[in-house]
């Protein structure tokens, strides 16, 4: 039984993903995503690099088998990335903009996305060379989630809340203002 006077109390320290290139995945991190490499502890034995950007850590590491990573890995389906119903982690961005001009300057765009939920908060989503999958979100005041949810809909780029379900036009569930 836990003692009642110890803490519970956490803050994430980084996310780990198996890479089967480093140098693409390096490049990928720091010039698509603005993260800065960080030194990595010497005494490991396996190849890999560490990123840094904000409050964010991703530590990346060299498959143990060349090619594994793509035998082994799962292949979501369109619906499940569009909707980000995808093993996934999330960082809160200020603006999509720069992670966007960055993919499209690499002729990759997101993955899934956008769509602005009931607390004003957009996401989208984003994959890296492996396939791994990053959900970006920009927290919008009210107004301008409103505003937002009825622009990507009437330029038919919204999606909806999970496969198979519909694309709801937000002036049917929250009114003339979205």
């Amino acid at each position: 039984m836990a003692n009642s006077t110890m803490s519970f109390k956490m803050a994430m320290h980084h996310v780990c993903l198996v890479v089967s290139d480093l140098q693409t995945t390096r490049d990928f991190y720091v010039d698509a995503l603005g993260f800065t490499e960080i030194i990595r502890p010497t005494d490991f034995v396996f190849h890999g690099a560490y990123f840094h950007n904000g409050n964010v850590e991703v530590h990346v590491v060299q498959e143990s088998t060349p090619g594994k990573l793509k035998k082994e890995s799962i292949v979501w389906d369109h619906d499940e990335l569009r909707t980000g119903l995808c093993s996934h982690f999330a960082v809160m961005v200020d603006s999509f903009e720069p992670f966007l001009d960055a993919l499209a300057k690499r002729g990759e765009s997101r993955v899934g996305g956008p769509r602005v939920r009931d607390d004003f908060v957009e996401q989208i989503y984003i994959s890296d060379p492996d396939g791994n999958i990053i959900e970006l979100l920009t927290q919008h005041s009210e107004e301008v989630g409103r505003q937002r949810r009825l622009d990507i809909f009437d330029q038919g780029i919204a999606v909806p809340v999970a496969p198979g379900y519909p694309v709801i036009d937000p002036r049917e569930k929250f009114g003339v203002n979205g």
